[in-house]
């Protein structure tokens, strides 16, 4: 029987017998694994038994929690921006008009302004050539009433030979009438002719 211990077929069984003995008392069985092992607690933690995607962490629910919040708020000023590119686009283009508007009118304006400057210098011909066909006299009574500029005015379309007898006789008026028919032709002198060459 000792050869029979001795032989090698004999020890390597007996080993192999040994190992599983030992490794079957040492580790504990699949139920006592699954009784020690946590289960899923106020704090979040599952048991290890559950697949990995059911884990959660409560430090990483935070981050996501953040993350979201973030989003929300990305979200909320984007639109925001929206809504002001919106409304700037729609002020630029109301500013737009107005200036369109505003430059339209001008022109019409300058329009009127010219013809209006026009048909008052058609006026003023017209009553130049009225007062140079009447008496000296005559005229100068009808300018003693008007205002000073509009006399200028008339009197400056008139030929210098046909302004002189009616300042002359605006000044025989009176004494007053002849200071102001001296800063009339004073005035009349400074002026600048309507017309070059002939009036």
């Amino acid at each position: 029987m000792i050869r029979l211990f001795q032989s090698n077929w004999v020890a390597a069984l007996l080993g192999g017998l040994l190992y599983l003995g030992v490794t079957v008392l040492a580790f504990p069985s699949a139920s006592q694994l699954k009784a020690s092992l946590p289960e899923k607690t106020e704090s979040g933690f599952t048991s290890h038994n559950e697949p990995s995607w059911n884990f959660r962490n409560p430090e990483l629910d935070q981050m996501i929690l953040e993350l979201q919040q973030e989003k929300e708020l990305l979200t909320t000023r984007e639109q925001h921006i929206k809504d002001l590119e919106a409304r700037l686009k729609a002020e630029s283009a109301e500013l737009a008009g107005v200036t369109q508007t505003v430059a339209r009118m001008q022109r019409e304006f300058d329009q009127n302004v010219t013809r209006l400057k026009e048909q008052e210098t058609t006026n003023l011909k017209r009553l130049a050539k009225t007062h140079a066909a009447m008496s000296p006299a005559g005229s100068a009574n009808i300018l003693k009433e008007l205002p000073d500029d509009d006399v200028l005015k008339i009197l400056a379309y008139l030929k210098a030979d046909e302004a002189g007898p009616i300042l002359e006789a605006v000044g025989r008026l009176g004494k007053d009438e002849a200071k102001r028919a001296a800063q009339l032709t004073d005035r009349l002198r400074r002026t600048i002719s309507p017309t070059s060459g002939g009036k």
